[in-house]
Parts: structure tokens; C-alpha cells; sequence
């Protein structure tokens, strides 16, 4: 595989063909410019380990393409799945702002394209009003995820409603209600640690959906047949 083709690579965020409507692809003119001289652009394979959980970052990645799980070990010692980074997300920003060690653990989750900027010069860059307003809004963000995610798993009566919601979850950007479908690529333990509960649980839960055909698997890709009967799961 040709990696560069695939990710489009250029290592300059002024030109770059993956630039979207995230805070720090579009920043004014000037300020993007300075943000262009600081860091790097590099490509990361699947399962790197970009944050450490307890450990203090060496900076901010901002996702450029691709996806990477947010995850931290729980007291009984099992690991759970907290967030599903897109591209455009900067991760590690609230500890670097902070100066703390990172809540959690960043992996990406298949290769993706990713802009490093050490902690020192980001720290400078945000002297910049726009740059600031944008690490705000990028940290506003970060934080109604986080309770909307923790409000979810609250209202959720049981796994198979959790489950729902997951999936229903990863469709929330796709238009209509008949065959919705999605490619999670994920184990069915990676979607036990995210929403709390055993693998054994989820494999029997999924097979529980395609008998009373809530779902049902076309090769690697999960399709959703009624989204309204989904959601009544949740309802």
C-alpha cells in the first residue's frame, strides 16, 4: 500500500489536502502560518501508543486522518474503551494546557497521518488570541463529549441498551433509517471494554440483535435495517 497516496502527506498545514473545518486547520491566515513552523507531520501505524495514561505528554497530536481509542485501566485492572478519537481531534491538549499527566491512554486504531507540536511551543502559540480561542473551543468540545458519553452510560438500564447506543452511536452522521451500514473493524472485546461489560456478553447480545434482525453482517460490514427499531432499544 501506497501509504503517501493514501493519506494525501504533506507536511504543511497551509497546503495540505486534509485541512477540514476543525479548529486548528482553519486558523487566520498569520496564525496557521506559525502553527506550520512548529511541530511535524508523520505517519503512525495501527497500535501506537501516542499518550500513556499517568505520564506527562511531550505534546499535543493533532489527528490529521484515521482514528485512535481513548482508553485507562479501571480498578478491578480491565481496561475500558472511553472515546473513539476522528480526524481533527487533538489529542493530549487538557493535559498540555494543564501540565498533568494524561487521564488516559492514546492509541491509534490503524494507520493514521498525525501533526506532533511539543508542549513548549504550543504553550507559546496560545499567547495568540485566535490560537487560544481555538484550544477553548477544542477543550469545550472535549468536555460535553465527555458528559454526554458519561450521561449516556447513566441512563443505560442494561448492556443490551449500552450496545444499542453504541451502535447507533457509530451512524449518527448517516442519513435515512433502511440499511444503514458501518464498518467498526472492532473486536467484539474492544466493544465490551467500551461500554463496560464482557466479550462473552457482546457476542451473545449481537446474536440476540440478528435473530430478532436489529442487524446483520454483509462481509465485514455490520448493516442496520431499521434504525427507528434500534432505537426503541434506547428509548
Amino acid at each position: 500500500m501506497n501509504a503517501n497516496h493514501r493519506f494525501a502527506f504533506e507536511d504543511n498545514c497551509v497546503i495540505c489536502p486534509l485541512r477540514r473545518a476543525s479548529d486548528f486547520c482553519h486558523l487566520p491566515p498569520d496564525a496557521l502560518e506559525r502553527f506550520n513552523e512548529i511541530g511535524h507531520t508523520s505517519l503512525f501505524p495501527g497500535d501506537a501508543v501516542l499518550l500513556g495514561e499517568g505520564q506527562l505528554p511531550p505534546g499535543v497530536f493533532i489527528l490529521c486522518s484515521g482514528r485512535a481509542k481513548l482508553s485507562m485501566v479501571a480498578r478491578d485492572g480491565k481496561t475500558v474503551i472511553l472515546k473513539i478519537a476522528l480526524a481533527g481531534t487533538v489529542l493530549g491538549l487538557s493535559a498540555a494546557v494543564s501540565g498533568r499527566p494524561s487521564p488516559v491512554t492514546v492509541t491509534t486504531l490503524g494507520p493514521c497521518q498525525i501533526k506532533f507540536v511539543d508542549t513548549e511551543s504550543f504553550l507559546k502559540i496560545l499567547k495568540d488570541s485566535s490560537a487560544a480561542l481555538n484550544a477553548g473551543m477544542e477543550l469545550g468540545r472535549e468536555v460535553q463529549g465527555t458528559f454526554m458519553d458519561v450521561h449516556d452510560l447513566l441512563l443505560a438500564r442494561s448492556s443490551t441498551e449500552k450496545l444499542a447506543r453504541l451502535l447507533l452511536s457509530w451512524v449518527a452522521d448517516e442519513s435515512g433509517n433502511h440499511d444503514v451500514r458501518l464498518a467498526s473493524n472492532f473486536t467484539h472485546e474492544e466493544m465490551a471494554q467500551m461500554i463496560g461489560s464482557s466479550r462473552e456478553t457482546v457476542t451473545r447480545l449481537l446474536s440476540e440483535m440478528k435473530r430478532r434482525e436489529l442487524i446483520r453482517l454483509e462481509g465485514s460490514t455490520l448493516v442496520i435495517p431499521d434504525r427507528i427499531a434500534l432505537q426503541a432499544i434506547v428509548s
